[in-house]
Protein backbone atom coordinates (compact mmCIF):
# COMPACT_ATOMS: atom_id res chain seq x y z
CA UNK A 1 0.00 0.00 0.00
CA UNK A 2 1.58 3.42 -0.78
CA UNK A 3 0.06 6.58 0.19
CA UNK A 4 1.10 10.02 -1.11
CA UNK A 5 3.21 11.37 1.61
CA UNK A 6 4.02 8.17 3.00
CA UNK A 7 5.79 5.01 2.03
CA UNK A 8 4.76 1.72 3.38
CA UNK A 9 7.73 -0.10 5.40
CA UNK A 10 7.82 -3.97 5.13
CA UNK A 11 9.75 -6.06 8.24
CA UNK A 12 11.34 -9.42 7.06
CA UNK A 13 13.23 -12.16 9.47
CA UNK A 14 16.01 -13.66 6.95
CA UNK A 15 16.37 -16.11 9.38
CA UNK A 16 12.87 -18.00 8.29
CA UNK A 17 12.84 -20.71 6.41
CA UNK A 18 11.98 -20.31 2.85
CA UNK A 19 13.07 -16.44 2.82
CA UNK A 20 15.51 -17.62 -0.70
CA UNK A 21 12.60 -18.34 -2.45
CA UNK A 22 10.59 -14.75 -1.11
CA UNK A 23 13.84 -12.60 -1.39
CA UNK A 24 14.34 -13.84 -4.94
CA UNK A 25 9.94 -12.99 -5.63
CA UNK A 26 10.46 -9.41 -4.61
CA UNK A 27 14.17 -9.34 -6.73
CA UNK A 28 11.67 -10.62 -9.96
CA UNK A 29 9.15 -8.31 -9.31
CA UNK A 30 11.56 -5.13 -8.35
CA UNK A 31 10.07 -4.45 -4.64
CA UNK A 32 13.19 -3.42 -3.74
CA UNK A 33 12.57 0.38 -4.76
CA UNK A 34 12.05 3.54 -3.53
CA UNK A 35 8.01 2.77 -2.73
CA UNK A 36 8.97 0.61 0.21
CA UNK A 37 10.95 0.80 3.60
CA UNK A 38 12.81 -2.36 4.27
CA UNK A 39 13.93 -3.19 8.13
CA UNK A 40 15.33 -6.86 7.98
CA UNK A 41 16.87 -8.36 10.60
CA UNK A 42 19.49 -10.35 10.49
CA UNK A 43 19.78 -12.34 13.85
CA UNK A 44 23.29 -13.08 14.77
CA UNK A 45 24.11 -15.39 11.25
CA UNK A 46 26.18 -12.22 9.68
CA UNK A 47 27.92 -14.19 6.82
CA UNK A 48 24.38 -16.06 5.88
CA UNK A 49 22.54 -12.56 5.67
CA UNK A 50 25.37 -10.69 3.47
CA UNK A 51 25.29 -13.28 1.25
CA UNK A 52 21.46 -13.70 0.80
CA UNK A 53 21.40 -10.20 -0.11
CA UNK A 54 24.10 -9.44 -2.05
CA UNK A 55 22.27 -11.67 -4.84
CA UNK A 56 19.38 -9.98 -4.72
CA UNK A 57 18.02 -7.16 -7.22
CA UNK A 58 19.03 -4.12 -4.78
CA UNK A 59 19.83 -0.75 -6.86
CA UNK A 60 20.23 2.95 -5.50
CA UNK A 61 16.55 3.63 -4.97
CA UNK A 62 16.22 0.42 -2.57
CA UNK A 63 15.95 1.54 1.47
CA UNK A 64 17.34 -1.42 3.19
CA UNK A 65 18.49 -1.36 6.71
CA UNK A 66 19.66 -4.36 8.62
CA UNK A 67 20.08 -5.65 11.96
CA UNK A 68 21.82 -7.83 13.82
CA UNK A 69 21.56 -9.32 17.58
CA UNK A 70 25.14 -8.59 19.18
CA UNK A 71 25.74 -11.23 22.00
CA UNK A 72 26.42 -10.00 25.31
CA UNK A 73 26.61 -12.52 28.33
CA UNK A 74 24.88 -9.90 30.84
CA UNK A 75 21.78 -10.29 28.49
CA UNK A 76 21.56 -6.74 27.21
CA UNK A 77 19.93 -6.82 23.75
CA UNK A 78 22.23 -4.62 21.29
CA UNK A 79 21.80 -4.21 17.15
CA UNK A 80 24.14 -3.66 14.97
CA UNK A 81 22.51 -1.38 12.17
CA UNK A 82 23.86 -1.46 8.63
CA UNK A 83 22.65 0.34 5.59
CA UNK A 84 22.30 -2.25 2.68
CA UNK A 85 23.14 0.11 -0.64
CA UNK A 86 23.52 -1.17 -4.24
CA UNK A 87 23.61 0.98 -8.00
CA UNK A 88 22.26 -0.89 -10.66
CA UNK A 89 22.09 -4.63 -10.22
CA UNK A 90 21.90 -5.71 -13.58
CA UNK A 91 24.37 -3.83 -14.78
CA UNK A 92 26.71 -5.20 -12.42
CA UNK A 93 26.51 -3.19 -9.64
CA UNK A 94 27.61 -4.21 -5.75
CA UNK A 95 25.73 -4.36 -2.84
CA UNK A 96 27.07 -2.31 0.14
CA UNK A 97 27.05 -3.13 3.82
CA UNK A 98 27.96 -0.07 5.86
CA UNK A 99 27.72 0.07 9.22
CA UNK A 100 25.87 2.90 11.05
CA UNK A 101 25.97 2.10 14.78
CA UNK A 102 25.33 0.35 17.31
CA UNK A 103 21.63 0.31 19.59
CA UNK A 104 20.03 -1.13 22.33
CA UNK A 105 16.34 0.46 21.13
CA UNK A 106 14.66 0.21 18.07
CA UNK A 107 12.34 3.47 18.53
CA UNK A 108 15.83 5.89 17.37
CA UNK A 109 17.97 3.68 14.48
CA UNK A 110 21.03 6.01 12.82
CA UNK A 111 20.80 7.32 9.51
CA UNK A 112 23.47 8.55 7.08
CA UNK A 113 23.12 12.36 6.87
CA UNK A 114 23.40 13.71 3.67
CA UNK A 115 24.70 10.71 1.61
CA UNK A 116 27.35 11.56 -1.30
CA UNK A 117 26.98 8.12 -3.50
CA UNK A 118 28.28 7.68 -6.77
CA UNK A 119 27.58 5.09 -8.95
CA UNK A 120 30.93 3.71 -8.51
CA UNK A 121 31.96 3.39 -11.90
CA UNK A 122 29.38 1.02 -13.29
CA UNK A 123 28.58 1.20 -17.23
CA UNK A 124 25.35 2.58 -18.23
CA UNK A 125 23.47 2.33 -21.20
CA UNK A 126 21.72 5.24 -23.28
CA UNK A 127 20.41 5.79 -26.79
CA UNK A 128 19.92 8.32 -29.24
CA UNK A 129 18.94 9.06 -32.66
CA UNK A 130 20.96 10.12 -35.72
CA UNK A 131 17.33 11.09 -36.84
CA UNK A 132 18.23 9.74 -40.17
CA UNK A 133 20.78 12.29 -41.47
CA UNK A 134 24.23 11.54 -43.01
CA UNK A 135 27.19 12.61 -41.42
CA UNK A 136 30.84 13.16 -42.69
CA UNK A 137 32.58 12.44 -39.54
CA UNK A 138 31.91 10.26 -35.97
CA UNK A 139 28.67 11.11 -34.80
CA UNK A 140 30.33 11.56 -31.60
CA UNK A 141 32.30 14.51 -33.04
CA UNK A 142 28.56 16.52 -33.56
CA UNK A 143 27.48 15.73 -30.52
CA UNK A 144 31.53 17.40 -28.58
CA UNK A 145 31.40 20.26 -31.93
CA UNK A 146 31.08 23.93 -30.36
CA UNK A 147 30.28 24.87 -33.83
CA UNK A 148 26.95 26.43 -34.53
CA UNK A 149 24.09 23.81 -35.05
CA UNK A 150 22.62 23.08 -38.55
CA UNK A 151 20.94 20.29 -38.23
CA UNK A 152 18.74 18.26 -35.16
CA UNK A 153 20.53 19.96 -31.96
CA UNK A 154 18.50 18.38 -29.15
CA UNK A 155 20.50 15.26 -28.67
CA UNK A 156 23.67 17.45 -28.64
CA UNK A 157 22.23 19.58 -25.65
CA UNK A 158 21.28 16.29 -23.74
CA UNK A 159 24.47 14.46 -24.83
CA UNK A 160 26.42 17.38 -22.94
CA UNK A 161 24.10 17.19 -19.74
CA UNK A 162 25.18 13.62 -19.42
CA UNK A 163 28.39 14.07 -19.55
CA UNK A 164 28.09 16.34 -16.62
CA UNK A 165 26.27 13.55 -14.94
CA UNK A 166 28.95 11.30 -16.07
CA UNK A 167 32.00 13.40 -14.39
CA UNK A 168 29.74 14.06 -11.30
CA UNK A 169 28.44 10.64 -10.52
CA UNK A 170 31.29 8.44 -11.75
CA UNK A 171 29.83 6.08 -14.02
CA UNK A 172 31.16 4.61 -17.85
CA UNK A 173 28.84 4.98 -20.49
CA UNK A 174 27.89 3.43 -23.68
CA UNK A 175 26.01 4.69 -26.56
CA UNK A 176 23.77 3.05 -29.05
CA UNK A 177 22.90 5.02 -32.66
CA UNK A 178 19.57 4.00 -33.68
CA UNK A 179 18.32 5.57 -37.44
CA UNK A 180 15.34 7.08 -35.98
CA UNK A 181 12.90 8.15 -33.03
CA UNK A 182 10.63 5.01 -34.04
CA UNK A 183 7.00 6.76 -32.20
CA UNK A 184 5.01 3.98 -34.24
CA UNK A 185 6.29 1.38 -32.43
CA UNK A 186 4.82 2.51 -29.15
CA UNK A 187 3.16 -0.44 -27.53
CA UNK A 188 5.03 -2.89 -30.23
CA UNK A 189 7.49 -5.68 -29.00
CA UNK A 190 10.46 -3.75 -30.87
CA UNK A 191 13.71 -2.65 -30.22
CA UNK A 192 14.24 -0.47 -32.91
CA UNK A 193 14.56 3.28 -32.40
CA UNK A 194 14.94 5.34 -29.07
CA UNK A 195 11.30 4.78 -27.96
CA UNK A 196 12.04 0.87 -28.87
CA UNK A 197 15.29 0.47 -26.76
CA UNK A 198 13.40 2.15 -23.84
CA UNK A 199 10.29 0.02 -23.43
CA UNK A 200 12.07 -3.54 -24.05
CA UNK A 201 14.65 -2.17 -21.12
CA UNK A 202 18.07 -2.55 -23.54
CA UNK A 203 19.20 0.89 -22.29
CA UNK A 204 19.12 2.64 -18.81
CA UNK A 205 18.03 5.77 -20.77
CA UNK A 206 17.74 7.92 -23.48
CA UNK A 207 20.29 10.74 -24.86
CA UNK A 208 17.02 12.13 -26.86
CA UNK A 209 14.88 14.06 -25.18
CA UNK A 210 11.24 13.45 -25.60
CA UNK A 211 8.05 15.55 -24.86
CA UNK A 212 5.53 14.63 -22.55
CA UNK A 213 2.59 12.97 -24.30
CA UNK A 214 -0.55 10.91 -23.35
CA UNK A 215 0.36 7.87 -25.47
CA UNK A 216 4.39 8.30 -24.43
CA UNK A 217 3.96 8.05 -20.41
CA UNK A 218 3.59 4.41 -20.05
CA UNK A 219 6.54 3.05 -21.49
CA UNK A 220 9.22 5.53 -19.70
CA UNK A 221 9.78 7.60 -16.88
CA UNK A 222 10.69 11.26 -17.55
CA UNK A 223 13.17 13.32 -15.39
CA UNK A 224 12.98 17.44 -15.46
CA UNK A 225 12.78 19.79 -18.39
CA UNK A 226 16.24 19.96 -20.04
CA UNK A 227 15.05 22.44 -22.85
CA UNK A 228 12.38 23.65 -24.52
CA UNK A 229 11.44 23.05 -28.19
CA UNK A 230 10.67 25.97 -30.53
CA UNK A 231 8.55 24.61 -34.00
CA UNK A 232 6.91 27.10 -35.59
CA UNK A 233 6.10 27.43 -39.34
CA UNK A 234 8.59 30.31 -41.00
CA UNK A 235 7.90 31.82 -44.15
CA UNK A 236 8.74 35.21 -45.81
CA UNK A 237 5.23 37.44 -45.57
CA UNK A 238 4.35 38.46 -49.03
CA UNK A 239 3.94 42.24 -49.30
CA UNK A 240 0.69 42.24 -50.71
CA UNK A 241 -2.26 39.89 -50.73
CA UNK A 242 -3.24 41.23 -53.92
CA UNK A 243 -2.30 38.35 -55.94
CA UNK A 244 -3.38 40.03 -59.33
CA UNK A 245 -1.38 43.84 -59.40
CA UNK A 246 -0.25 46.60 -56.63
CA UNK A 247 -1.66 48.70 -59.51
CA UNK A 248 -5.35 48.35 -57.68
CA UNK A 249 -4.06 48.38 -54.37
CA UNK A 250 -4.25 52.06 -53.26
CA UNK A 251 -7.97 51.84 -53.73
CA UNK A 252 -10.56 49.51 -52.60
CA UNK A 253 -13.08 47.81 -55.49
CA UNK A 254 -16.11 49.51 -55.01
CA UNK A 255 -13.99 53.03 -55.37
CA UNK A 256 -12.56 51.64 -58.65
CA UNK A 257 -15.67 51.02 -59.90
CA UNK A 258 -17.40 54.64 -59.29
CA UNK A 259 -14.13 55.67 -60.77
CA UNK A 260 -14.99 53.63 -63.76
CA UNK A 261 -18.42 55.10 -63.94
CA UNK A 262 -17.54 58.21 -63.70
CA UNK A 263 -14.91 58.74 -66.26
CA UNK A 264 -17.13 56.46 -68.81
CA UNK A 265 -19.85 59.32 -67.98
CA UNK A 266 -17.49 62.12 -69.51
CA UNK A 267 -16.38 59.82 -72.29
CA UNK A 268 -20.37 59.67 -73.12
CA UNK A 269 -20.88 63.44 -72.75
CA UNK A 270 -18.11 64.21 -75.24
CA UNK A 271 -19.60 61.70 -77.77
CA UNK A 272 -22.92 62.94 -77.18
CA UNK A 273 -21.63 66.89 -77.50
CA UNK A 274 -19.19 65.84 -80.43
CA UNK A 275 -22.22 63.91 -82.14
CA UNK A 276 -24.92 67.23 -81.94
CA UNK A 277 -21.87 69.08 -83.43
CA UNK A 278 -21.42 67.49 -86.30
CA UNK A 279 -22.40 68.91 -89.61
CA UNK A 280 -22.87 66.32 -92.19
CA UNK A 281 -22.50 68.81 -95.38
CA UNK A 282 -19.21 69.67 -94.31
CA UNK A 283 -17.65 66.67 -92.70
CA UNK A 284 -18.22 62.98 -93.61
CA UNK A 285 -19.30 60.03 -91.53
CA UNK A 286 -15.63 58.72 -91.11
CA UNK A 287 -14.55 62.28 -90.33
CA UNK A 288 -17.34 62.01 -87.14
CA UNK A 289 -15.93 58.57 -85.95
CA UNK A 290 -12.43 59.69 -86.06
CA UNK A 291 -13.28 62.52 -83.92
CA UNK A 292 -15.47 60.42 -81.12
CA UNK A 293 -12.43 58.41 -80.77
CA UNK A 294 -9.78 60.69 -80.77
CA UNK A 295 -11.66 63.47 -78.40
CA UNK A 296 -14.11 61.14 -76.26
CA UNK A 297 -11.52 58.02 -75.64
CA UNK A 298 -8.67 59.05 -75.97
CA UNK A 299 -9.23 62.47 -74.45
CA UNK A 300 -10.48 60.61 -71.47
CA UNK A 301 -8.12 58.50 -70.93
CA UNK A 302 -5.77 61.67 -71.24
CA UNK A 303 -7.56 63.47 -68.11
CA UNK A 304 -7.40 60.35 -66.49
CA UNK A 305 -3.17 60.33 -66.75
CA UNK A 306 -2.91 64.08 -66.38
CA UNK A 307 -1.77 64.42 -69.88
CA UNK A 308 -2.47 67.64 -72.25
CA UNK A 309 -5.14 67.51 -74.87
CA UNK A 310 -5.75 68.49 -78.43
CA UNK A 311 -7.17 71.74 -79.05
CA UNK A 312 -10.12 70.77 -80.80
CA UNK A 313 -11.11 68.59 -77.42
CA UNK A 314 -11.40 71.89 -75.56
CA UNK A 315 -12.77 74.05 -79.04
CA UNK A 316 -16.77 73.61 -76.89
CA UNK A 317 -17.81 76.00 -74.25
CA UNK A 318 -18.98 72.90 -72.73
CA UNK A 319 -16.40 70.48 -73.14
CA UNK A 320 -13.88 73.22 -71.37
CA UNK A 321 -16.50 72.86 -67.98
CA UNK A 322 -16.63 69.00 -68.13
CA UNK A 323 -12.48 68.81 -68.96
CA UNK A 324 -11.86 71.30 -66.24
CA UNK A 325 -13.50 69.58 -63.46
CA UNK A 326 -12.89 65.81 -64.57
CA UNK A 327 -8.88 67.38 -64.43
CA UNK A 328 -9.67 68.42 -60.90
CA UNK A 329 -11.27 65.12 -59.67
CA UNK A 330 -8.56 62.97 -61.80
CA UNK A 331 -5.95 64.95 -59.76
CA UNK A 332 -7.25 64.84 -56.23
CA UNK A 333 -7.46 61.08 -56.98
CA UNK A 334 -4.10 61.08 -58.22
CA UNK A 335 -2.70 62.72 -55.36
CA UNK A 336 -3.95 59.61 -52.98
CA UNK A 337 -3.24 57.36 -55.66
CA UNK A 338 0.77 58.75 -55.69
CA UNK A 339 0.87 58.66 -51.79
CA UNK A 340 0.21 55.36 -51.66
CA UNK A 341 2.75 54.28 -54.13
CA UNK A 342 5.83 56.25 -52.84
CA UNK A 343 4.44 54.53 -49.27
CA UNK A 344 4.90 51.24 -50.68
CA UNK A 345 8.04 51.34 -51.65
CA UNK A 346 9.35 53.21 -48.16
CA UNK A 347 7.30 51.59 -45.63
CA UNK A 348 7.29 47.61 -44.46
CA UNK A 349 3.60 46.23 -44.99
CA UNK A 350 1.77 45.04 -41.99
CA UNK A 351 2.60 41.49 -41.16
CA UNK A 352 -1.04 40.21 -42.18
CA UNK A 353 -1.01 36.22 -41.61
CA UNK A 354 -0.47 35.40 -38.11
CA UNK A 355 -2.66 32.89 -37.38
CA UNK A 356 -2.60 28.94 -38.77
CA UNK A 357 -6.01 29.51 -40.55
CA UNK A 358 -4.83 31.95 -42.30
CA UNK A 359 -1.75 30.48 -43.43
CA UNK A 360 -4.17 27.53 -44.49
CA UNK A 361 -6.52 30.29 -46.60
CA UNK A 362 -3.04 31.98 -48.22
CA UNK A 363 -1.55 30.91 -51.41
CA UNK A 364 1.76 30.11 -49.74
CA UNK A 365 2.74 26.57 -50.04
CA UNK A 366 4.08 24.98 -47.61
CA UNK A 367 6.86 22.45 -46.54
CA UNK A 368 7.57 20.10 -43.64
CA UNK A 369 11.02 19.01 -41.97
CA UNK A 370 11.09 14.93 -42.81
CA UNK A 371 11.72 13.87 -39.31
CA UNK A 372 9.68 10.97 -38.04
CA UNK A 373 8.10 12.84 -35.61
CA UNK A 374 6.55 15.27 -37.92
CA UNK A 375 4.82 13.27 -39.48
CA UNK A 376 3.72 11.26 -35.89
CA UNK A 377 1.99 14.70 -35.18
CA UNK A 378 0.20 14.88 -38.29
CA UNK A 379 -0.63 11.06 -37.95
CA UNK A 380 -1.78 11.74 -34.46
CA UNK A 381 -3.79 15.24 -34.49
CA UNK A 382 -7.02 16.10 -34.80
CA UNK A 383 -6.52 19.78 -35.09
CA UNK A 384 -8.77 20.27 -38.01
CA UNK A 385 -7.01 23.58 -39.30
CA UNK A 386 -3.20 21.26 -39.21
CA UNK A 387 -5.75 18.35 -40.59
CA UNK A 388 -6.29 21.04 -43.68
CA UNK A 389 -2.77 21.95 -44.14
CA UNK A 390 -1.75 18.70 -44.31
CA UNK A 391 -4.45 17.29 -46.94
CA UNK A 392 -4.31 20.90 -48.92
CA UNK A 393 -0.51 22.35 -49.12
CA UNK A 394 1.91 19.45 -47.68
CA UNK A 395 0.53 15.99 -49.35
CA UNK A 396 0.11 17.23 -52.90
CA UNK A 397 3.16 19.35 -52.94
CA UNK A 398 6.54 17.15 -54.27
CA UNK A 399 8.45 19.49 -51.58
CA UNK A 400 5.99 18.15 -48.49
CA UNK A 401 8.43 16.63 -46.66
CA UNK A 402 12.34 17.82 -47.22
CA UNK A 403 15.41 18.36 -45.04
CA UNK A 404 16.34 21.51 -43.03
CA UNK A 405 18.75 22.94 -46.19
CA UNK A 406 16.35 22.76 -48.93
CA UNK A 407 13.37 24.04 -46.50
CA UNK A 408 15.02 27.46 -45.61
CA UNK A 409 15.74 27.80 -49.15
CA UNK A 410 12.28 27.59 -50.16
CA UNK A 411 11.49 29.86 -47.56
CA UNK A 412 14.45 32.62 -48.66
CA UNK A 413 12.79 32.26 -52.01
CA UNK A 414 9.51 33.61 -51.55
CA UNK A 415 6.03 31.95 -50.95
CA UNK A 416 6.78 28.99 -49.21
CA UNK A 417 6.28 27.68 -45.70
CA UNK A 418 8.58 25.59 -43.62
CA UNK A 419 7.65 24.06 -40.02
CA UNK A 420 10.53 23.00 -38.47
CA UNK A 421 11.97 22.96 -34.88
CA UNK A 422 13.36 26.66 -35.44
CA UNK A 423 16.02 26.38 -32.81
CA UNK A 424 18.62 25.06 -35.08
CA UNK A 425 16.98 26.16 -38.59
CA UNK A 426 17.99 29.58 -36.95
CA UNK A 427 21.83 28.98 -37.75
CA UNK A 428 20.90 28.67 -41.62
CA UNK A 429 18.94 32.01 -41.58
CA UNK A 430 21.69 34.10 -39.78
CA UNK A 431 24.22 32.82 -42.21
CA UNK A 432 21.89 32.65 -45.63
CA UNK A 433 19.20 35.45 -45.03
CA UNK A 434 19.87 39.39 -45.74
CA UNK A 435 18.68 42.16 -43.36
CA UNK A 436 15.55 42.86 -45.71
CA UNK A 437 14.42 38.94 -45.74
CA UNK A 438 15.15 38.85 -42.24
CA UNK A 439 12.93 41.41 -41.18
CA UNK A 440 10.45 39.78 -43.70
CA UNK A 441 10.10 36.63 -41.60
CA UNK A 442 7.20 35.78 -39.68
CA UNK A 443 6.04 32.69 -37.38
CA UNK A 444 2.73 30.91 -37.09
CA UNK A 445 2.39 27.86 -34.56
CA UNK A 446 1.22 24.37 -35.90
CA UNK A 447 1.63 22.73 -32.15
CA UNK A 448 1.76 24.10 -28.70
CA UNK A 449 5.45 24.19 -27.70
CA UNK A 450 6.39 21.87 -25.29
CA UNK A 451 9.17 20.92 -23.10
CA UNK A 452 11.19 18.29 -24.21
CA UNK A 453 12.92 15.60 -20.94
CA UNK A 454 15.38 13.03 -20.76
CA UNK A 455 13.79 9.93 -20.77
CA UNK A 456 14.23 7.24 -18.82
CA UNK A 457 13.20 3.00 -18.58
CA UNK A 458 9.67 2.72 -16.84
CA UNK A 459 10.75 2.39 -12.61
CA UNK A 460 14.37 3.09 -13.15
CA UNK A 461 16.51 3.02 -10.09
CA UNK A 462 18.26 6.10 -11.10
CA UNK A 463 15.48 8.41 -12.07
CA UNK A 464 15.31 10.32 -8.86
CA UNK A 465 19.46 10.62 -9.02
CA UNK A 466 19.38 11.86 -12.41
CA UNK A 467 16.30 14.40 -11.57
CA UNK A 468 18.03 16.17 -8.45
CA UNK A 469 21.50 16.04 -10.19
CA UNK A 470 19.89 17.59 -13.17
CA UNK A 471 18.19 20.06 -11.73
CA UNK A 472 21.49 21.14 -9.63
CA UNK A 473 22.66 21.79 -12.68
CA UNK A 474 20.26 24.12 -13.66
CA UNK A 475 20.37 26.04 -10.40
CA UNK A 476 24.00 25.90 -11.37
CA UNK A 477 23.74 27.98 -14.62
CA UNK A 478 25.24 25.30 -16.67
CA UNK A 479 22.00 23.73 -18.29
CA UNK A 480 21.16 27.18 -19.21
CA UNK A 481 24.78 27.96 -21.05
CA UNK A 482 24.33 24.38 -22.95
CA UNK A 483 20.67 25.40 -23.90
CA UNK A 484 22.36 29.03 -25.43
CA UNK A 485 24.85 27.55 -27.39
CA UNK A 486 22.63 24.54 -28.92
CA UNK A 487 19.30 26.44 -29.43
CA UNK A 488 19.99 29.33 -31.54
CA UNK A 489 17.18 32.40 -30.79
CA UNK A 490 15.21 33.96 -33.61
CA UNK A 491 17.59 36.69 -35.19
CA UNK A 492 16.25 40.15 -34.65
CA UNK A 493 15.33 42.26 -37.35
CA UNK A 494 17.41 45.19 -37.22
CA UNK A 495 15.03 48.06 -38.67
CA UNK A 496 18.47 50.79 -38.78
CA UNK A 497 20.04 48.47 -41.60
CA UNK A 498 17.07 47.94 -43.40
CA UNK A 499 15.53 51.72 -43.87
CA UNK A 500 15.69 51.37 -47.55
CA UNK A 501 12.75 51.13 -50.25
CA UNK A 502 11.05 48.24 -51.11
CA UNK A 503 12.08 46.57 -53.92
CA UNK A 504 9.57 45.81 -56.77
CA UNK A 505 9.49 42.47 -58.55
CA UNK A 506 8.51 41.57 -62.14
CA UNK A 507 6.02 39.63 -60.66
CA UNK A 508 4.33 42.97 -58.83
CA UNK A 509 4.25 44.82 -61.94
CA UNK A 510 3.41 41.80 -64.53
CA UNK A 511 0.13 43.71 -64.90
CA UNK A 512 1.84 46.74 -66.43
CA UNK A 513 3.26 44.36 -68.85
CA UNK A 514 -0.32 41.96 -69.48
CA UNK A 515 -1.46 45.40 -70.41
CA UNK A 516 1.34 46.45 -72.67
CA UNK A 517 0.67 43.02 -74.84
CA UNK A 518 -2.62 42.96 -74.79
CA UNK A 519 -2.36 46.44 -76.32
CA UNK A 520 0.84 45.46 -79.01
CA UNK A 521 -1.38 42.07 -79.78
CA UNK A 522 -4.52 44.73 -80.64
CA UNK A 523 -2.98 46.99 -82.45
CA UNK A 524 -0.91 44.02 -84.94
CA UNK A 525 -4.39 42.63 -85.20
CA UNK A 526 -6.05 45.74 -86.08
CA UNK A 527 -2.69 46.68 -88.36
CA UNK A 528 -3.57 43.44 -89.98
CA UNK A 529 -7.11 43.80 -90.72
CA UNK A 530 -6.26 47.30 -91.85
CA UNK A 531 -3.88 46.39 -94.39
CA UNK A 532 -6.21 43.59 -95.65
CA UNK A 533 -9.03 45.45 -96.11
CA UNK A 534 -6.70 48.48 -98.24
CA UNK A 535 -5.54 45.24 -100.61
CA UNK A 536 -9.21 44.17 -101.15
CA UNK A 537 -10.36 47.65 -102.26
CA UNK A 538 -7.50 48.12 -104.31
CA UNK A 539 -7.86 44.49 -105.66
CA UNK A 540 -11.81 45.55 -106.22
CA UNK A 541 -11.02 48.88 -107.53
CA UNK A 542 -8.85 47.01 -110.26
CA UNK A 543 -11.25 44.91 -111.06
CA UNK A 544 -13.78 47.70 -111.48
CA UNK A 545 -11.79 49.19 -113.64
CA UNK A 546 -11.00 45.53 -116.05
CA UNK A 547 -14.76 44.89 -116.30
CA UNK A 548 -16.09 48.23 -117.66
CA UNK A 549 -16.47 48.74 -121.49
CA UNK A 550 -13.54 51.10 -123.19
CA UNK A 551 -15.08 54.63 -124.09
CA UNK A 552 -13.55 57.71 -126.01
CA UNK A 553 -14.54 60.56 -124.46
CA UNK A 554 -16.02 63.53 -127.19
CA UNK A 555 -13.44 64.45 -129.66
CA UNK A 556 -10.78 61.99 -129.57
CA UNK A 557 -9.89 59.26 -132.01
CA UNK A 558 -7.84 56.63 -131.86
CA UNK A 559 -4.57 56.96 -134.52
CA UNK A 560 -4.51 53.41 -135.24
Amino acid sequence: MFYERYKTAITLNLECSGMDRVLKLLSENSYFNSTFHWLMFGGRNFEQATCLLSNQNINYDTSITLLFDEYKPDNITRYEVYEVTGTVKRRGGRINFEMLGIVSSLKDLPRRAAPERNLDGIELWTALTTANQHQPRPFIEKLNSVKRQKSYSATTHCYQMVKLLQRKLKFKLTVVLTNDWGFDLIGKNSSQGVVGQLQTNQVDFGTTPFGITVERLPFCDFTIEIARATFYTVFRHPKSLNNNNIFLLPFETLLWIVIGVVFGAVALIQAISIVCNHHPETESVRSCIECLVDQSLLGTVGIVCQQGLHHRIIGISSNKILILVAMLFSMLLLQFYSTFIVGYQLITPPKTINTLEKLADSNIKMAVEDLSYQHDFFDRTKNPTALKLYETKILPNKYGFVNLSLGMQLVKRGGYAFHCETSYGNSLIIETFTEREICELQQVQLYPQRPVHLPMIRGSPLRELFKVNLQLLKENGLLAYHHLRNYIPRPKCNKQSNNHAEQIYLTDVRFAFLLLCAGLAASVVILSWEFALERLQRWWRRRQQTLAPTSIPDGFVWLN
